[in-house]
């Protein structure tokens, strides 16, 4: 490999660098805006999906409790570990993309969730429906980790907030979105439809992926090779070493976890013990967070931007010549986790104290708006 090469494939993997990519009319980074855009909705879709695939079920915890013959706490589980698969198996999709790129990662794991949630609905018992979450849960967690690697495939430094708050956007409104489908899905068609309608929909998406999306990285075009390194398996844990990225990590983590899956469990068992709703009022009571996640990327996404392009043109005006410091994103973050810990308090002394059920749904909404502050930058 010649030294320019060797460059060439350094700058897919270093933001500092991305910009010499620009040069070559064969990098993703010089593609069309049309062409560009198709794979960065397809994405959005795709980010849509861990959430969705979680909370779709909510609504239908109850049913399935009566079915199965066990109790809706236990029913719970069946969310819980769907979200517990979708933290660890990135881990396992992050190796295979480093080795083998984008695409293959995008269709097998599609077709994982797929062939899963179809199986879900035809499971008899808890445990097979459980064995079903687990690989559909395990399938379908690349759409966190991929549409954030193809925006940098794709787009500049300067565009990367504003294409991230598309996708971002999509994985906080992923799960509000999936209880107001599934309400109604369950109530008319039964829970076991809530499996195979997303089965439908990852099969819809792996086609789409194998017909529109080619691979967007620019290493694994240019070389046509793929390799499993010790080092790809490695290079997740070492990032611990930095206690600054480990802490923002850990910072987004708590308030997606609490916010994002915590209430929504609570929901089932909360609104009908305290409210008596059924599965299409808990799926209305979704309206809250989705609205709330809408309302937040107005100012994430730009926000996040416009903070970027302040900083650049202070580093500009430096005679250190100083590097622009990318971590000021981070700033919008900030108010987002206080509006979060707001709303989880506006959630939970509503349910306590008993009051009307807007009061909740409210805090629910709050809740999701700060957690899309912290999630886009």
């Amino acid at each position: 490999m010649s030294a320019e090469e060797t460059k060439l494939e350094a700058t897919q993997q270093n933001d500092i660098f991305s910009g010499l990519e620009e040069y070559h009319k064969d990098s993703p980074l010089n593609w069309t805006w049309l062409r560009k855009h198709v794979i960065l909705i397809q994405c959005s879709f795709f980010a849509v999906c861990p959430g969705f695939t979680s909370s779709i079920l909510i609504p239908g915890i109850n049913d399935v409790a009566q079915e199965l013959g066990i109790t809706s706490q236990t029913a719970t589980y069946l969310v819980a570990v769907h979200v517990l698969f979708l933290g660890l198996a990135p881990f396992f999709w992050i190796v295979y993309m480093n080795a083998y790129g984008r695409r293959p990662i995008l269709i097998t794991s599609m077709l994982l969730s797929c062939f899963a949630a179809l199986g879900g609905g035809f499971a008899k018992t808890y445990g097979g429906l459980m064995t079903a979450r687990v690989f559909q849960s395990f399938g379908i967690s690349a759409g966190f980790v991929l549409p954030g690697v193809i925006v940098v495939d794709l787009f500049s430094a300067e565009q990367r907030g504003q294409k991230n708050g598309i996708w971002a956007q999509m994985v906080s409104i992923g799960a509000p979105l999936g209880g107001v489908i599934g309400g109604p899905v369950v109530r008319y068609a039964g829970w076991q439809w809530v499996m195979w309608l997303t089965a439908i929909m990852n099969a819809v998406q792996a086609i789409c992926f194998i017909l529109t999306c080619p691979e967007t990285s620019y290493s694994h075009r240019k070389n046509g090779h793929a390799r499993l390194r010790l080092q790809y398996a490695l290079e997740p844990f070492l990032i611990l070493q930095a206690p600054h990225i480990v802490l923002v990590a850990f910072a987004y983590g708590v308030t997606f976890a609490i916010v994002s899956v915590g209430l929504a469990t609570i929901v089932p068992i909360a609104l009908e013990k305290e409210y008596g709703f059924g599965a299409v009022a808990q799926g209305l009571f979704f309206f809250g967070p989705l609205i709330g996640a809408v309302i937040g990327e107005q100012l994430a996404g730009p926000g996040s931007d416009w903070i970027m392009k302040r900083e650049r043109r202070r580093a500009a005006v430096t005679t250190s010549n100083r590097p622009e410091s990318l971590e000021r994103r981070l700033i919008v973050g900030l108010p987002g986790a206080v509006m979060a810990v707001a709303g989880i308090l506006i959630f939970g002394l509503s349910l306590q104290n008993h009051t009307h059920w807007i009061g909740p749904c409210i805090g629910f909404g709050v809740a999701n708006f700060g957690l899309q502050l912290v999630t886009t930058p």
